[in-house]
Protein backbone atom coordinates (compact mmCIF):
# COMPACT_ATOMS: atom_id res chain seq x y z
CA UNK A 1 0.00 0.00 0.00
CA UNK A 2 2.88 2.36 0.82
CA UNK A 3 4.32 1.71 -2.59
CA UNK A 4 1.12 2.89 -4.29
CA UNK A 5 1.15 6.14 -2.31
CA UNK A 6 4.85 6.64 -3.00
CA UNK A 7 4.32 6.26 -6.74
CA UNK A 8 1.43 8.75 -6.83
CA UNK A 9 2.64 11.49 -4.47
CA UNK A 10 0.60 14.20 -6.15
CA UNK A 11 -2.57 12.13 -6.06
CA UNK A 12 -1.94 11.17 -2.42
CA UNK A 13 -1.37 14.79 -1.45
CA UNK A 14 -4.54 15.84 -3.22
CA UNK A 15 -6.60 13.16 -1.43
CA UNK A 16 -5.13 14.27 1.91
CA UNK A 17 -5.98 17.94 1.23
CA UNK A 18 -9.55 17.04 0.25
CA UNK A 19 -9.97 14.90 3.35
CA UNK A 20 -8.75 17.70 5.62
CA UNK A 21 -11.00 20.23 3.86
CA UNK A 22 -14.05 18.01 4.38
CA UNK A 23 -13.22 17.54 8.05
CA UNK A 24 -12.84 21.29 8.54
CA UNK A 25 -16.17 21.95 6.83
CA UNK A 26 -17.91 19.40 9.04
CA UNK A 27 -16.40 20.96 12.17
CA UNK A 28 -17.45 24.42 11.01
CA UNK A 29 -21.08 23.42 10.36
CA UNK A 30 -21.43 21.36 13.54
CA UNK A 31 -20.06 23.96 15.94
CA UNK A 32 -21.23 27.16 14.29
CA UNK A 33 -24.41 28.33 15.98
CA UNK A 34 -26.91 30.25 13.84
CA UNK A 35 -27.69 33.80 14.91
CA UNK A 36 -31.06 34.19 16.60
CA UNK A 37 -33.70 35.89 14.48
CA UNK A 38 -34.28 39.56 15.19
CA UNK A 39 -37.90 40.63 15.89
CA UNK A 40 -37.80 43.10 13.06
CA UNK A 41 -36.62 40.52 10.58
CA UNK A 42 -33.04 39.56 9.79
CA UNK A 43 -30.55 38.66 12.43
CA UNK A 44 -29.73 40.34 15.68
CA UNK A 45 -26.43 41.55 14.24
CA UNK A 46 -28.04 43.22 11.22
CA UNK A 47 -30.51 45.13 13.42
CA UNK A 48 -28.02 46.46 15.95
CA UNK A 49 -26.93 49.97 15.22
CA UNK A 50 -28.78 50.03 11.91
CA UNK A 51 -30.79 53.13 12.85
CA UNK A 52 -27.66 54.83 14.15
CA UNK A 53 -25.84 54.16 10.88
CA UNK A 54 -28.79 55.39 8.83
CA UNK A 55 -29.03 58.61 10.83
CA UNK A 56 -25.32 59.22 10.39
CA UNK A 57 -24.94 58.21 6.74
CA UNK A 58 -28.27 58.98 5.11
CA UNK A 59 -29.66 61.80 7.24
CA UNK A 60 -26.25 63.29 8.03
CA UNK A 61 -26.37 63.60 11.82
CA UNK A 62 -23.08 64.78 13.35
CA UNK A 63 -21.52 63.50 16.59
CA UNK A 64 -23.44 65.95 18.80
CA UNK A 65 -26.75 65.07 17.15
CA UNK A 66 -25.97 61.37 17.52
CA UNK A 67 -25.38 61.84 21.25
CA UNK A 68 -28.75 63.61 21.54
CA UNK A 69 -30.33 60.74 19.59
CA UNK A 70 -28.79 58.12 21.91
CA UNK A 71 -30.24 59.91 24.95
CA UNK A 72 -33.67 60.17 23.33
CA UNK A 73 -33.53 56.51 22.36
CA UNK A 74 -32.74 55.43 25.94
CA UNK A 75 -35.59 57.55 27.28
CA UNK A 76 -37.93 56.17 24.63
CA UNK A 77 -37.18 52.53 25.47
CA UNK A 78 -37.52 53.23 29.20
CA UNK A 79 -41.02 54.56 28.49
CA UNK A 80 -41.89 51.75 26.05
CA UNK A 81 -40.89 48.73 28.17
CA UNK A 82 -44.04 48.79 30.34
CA UNK A 83 -46.24 49.01 27.25
CA UNK A 84 -44.85 45.76 25.87
CA UNK A 85 -45.77 43.91 29.06
CA UNK A 86 -49.22 45.49 29.19
CA UNK A 87 -49.87 44.62 25.54
CA UNK A 88 -48.75 41.02 26.07
CA UNK A 89 -51.04 40.72 29.11
CA UNK A 90 -53.99 42.21 27.22
CA UNK A 91 -53.47 39.77 24.35
CA UNK A 92 -53.12 36.81 26.71
CA UNK A 93 -56.35 37.78 28.46
CA UNK A 94 -58.09 38.11 25.10
CA UNK A 95 -57.07 34.66 23.89
CA UNK A 96 -57.82 33.07 27.26
CA UNK A 97 -61.43 33.78 26.40
CA UNK A 98 -61.18 30.84 23.98
CA UNK A 99 -61.17 28.58 27.04
CA UNK A 100 -64.65 29.73 27.97
CA UNK A 101 -67.63 27.75 26.69
CA UNK A 102 -69.68 30.85 25.95
CA UNK A 103 -68.39 34.40 25.86
CA UNK A 104 -70.66 37.38 25.21
CA UNK A 105 -69.68 39.60 22.30
CA UNK A 106 -69.43 42.55 24.67
CA UNK A 107 -66.66 40.80 26.66
CA UNK A 108 -64.77 39.87 23.46
CA UNK A 109 -65.06 43.44 22.16
CA UNK A 110 -63.96 44.88 25.48
CA UNK A 111 -60.87 42.64 25.53
CA UNK A 112 -60.08 43.56 21.91
CA UNK A 113 -60.52 47.25 22.76
CA UNK A 114 -58.02 46.82 25.59
CA UNK A 115 -55.44 45.51 23.11
CA UNK A 116 -56.21 48.38 20.75
CA UNK A 117 -55.80 50.94 23.54
CA UNK A 118 -52.37 49.54 24.47
CA UNK A 119 -51.26 49.53 20.84
CA UNK A 120 -52.52 53.10 20.46
CA UNK A 121 -50.43 54.19 23.45
CA UNK A 122 -47.36 52.55 21.94
CA UNK A 123 -47.91 54.15 18.55
CA UNK A 124 -48.45 57.60 20.08
CA UNK A 125 -45.28 57.22 22.14
CA UNK A 126 -43.31 56.16 19.05
CA UNK A 127 -44.74 59.06 17.05
CA UNK A 128 -43.64 61.52 19.75
CA UNK A 129 -40.19 59.90 19.77
CA UNK A 130 -39.89 60.34 16.00
CA UNK A 131 -40.90 64.01 16.40
CA UNK A 132 -38.15 64.49 18.99
CA UNK A 133 -35.53 62.79 16.80
CA UNK A 134 -36.60 64.85 13.80
CA UNK A 135 -36.29 68.07 15.85
CA UNK A 136 -32.59 67.35 16.39
CA UNK A 137 -31.90 67.84 12.68
CA UNK A 138 -31.47 70.82 10.43
CA UNK A 139 -34.27 71.56 7.92
CA UNK A 140 -32.36 69.60 5.22
CA UNK A 141 -31.86 66.66 7.59
CA UNK A 142 -35.51 66.80 8.61
CA UNK A 143 -36.59 66.36 4.99
CA UNK A 144 -34.30 63.32 4.66
CA UNK A 145 -35.62 62.00 7.97
CA UNK A 146 -39.23 62.30 6.79
CA UNK A 147 -38.48 60.26 3.67
CA UNK A 148 -36.62 57.67 5.70
CA UNK A 149 -39.41 57.27 8.27
CA UNK A 150 -41.96 56.67 5.53
CA UNK A 151 -39.76 53.93 4.05
CA UNK A 152 -39.34 52.29 7.47
CA UNK A 153 -43.08 52.42 8.16
CA UNK A 154 -43.80 50.72 4.84
CA UNK A 155 -41.31 47.96 5.66
CA UNK A 156 -42.77 47.48 9.15
CA UNK A 157 -46.02 46.11 7.84
CA UNK A 158 -47.99 48.60 5.84
CA UNK A 159 -47.52 46.88 2.50
CA UNK A 160 -48.53 43.51 1.08
CA UNK A 161 -46.65 40.42 2.17
CA UNK A 162 -44.19 38.75 -0.16
CA UNK A 163 -45.80 35.35 0.03
CA UNK A 164 -49.47 34.75 -0.53
CA UNK A 165 -51.45 33.02 2.23
CA UNK A 166 -52.05 29.34 1.70
CA UNK A 167 -55.46 28.15 0.62
CA UNK A 168 -57.71 27.49 3.59
CA UNK A 169 -58.76 23.85 3.43
CA UNK A 170 -62.07 24.68 5.13
CA UNK A 171 -63.03 27.07 2.32
CA UNK A 172 -62.59 24.81 -0.68
CA UNK A 173 -64.78 25.45 -3.65
CA UNK A 174 -65.55 29.10 -2.87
Amino acid sequence: MKEAFARNKVLSLLVLVLLLTNILLLVFFVWKKPEPPHPGGGTARSGRGETTQILEKEVGFDAQQMEQYRKLKEQHWDRMKPYFGELRTARNNFYKLLNEASVPDSVINSAADSIAAKQKQMDLQTFRHFQQVKAIGTPEQQAKFDTLVQQVIKRMGGGPRRSQPKEDSTRQGS
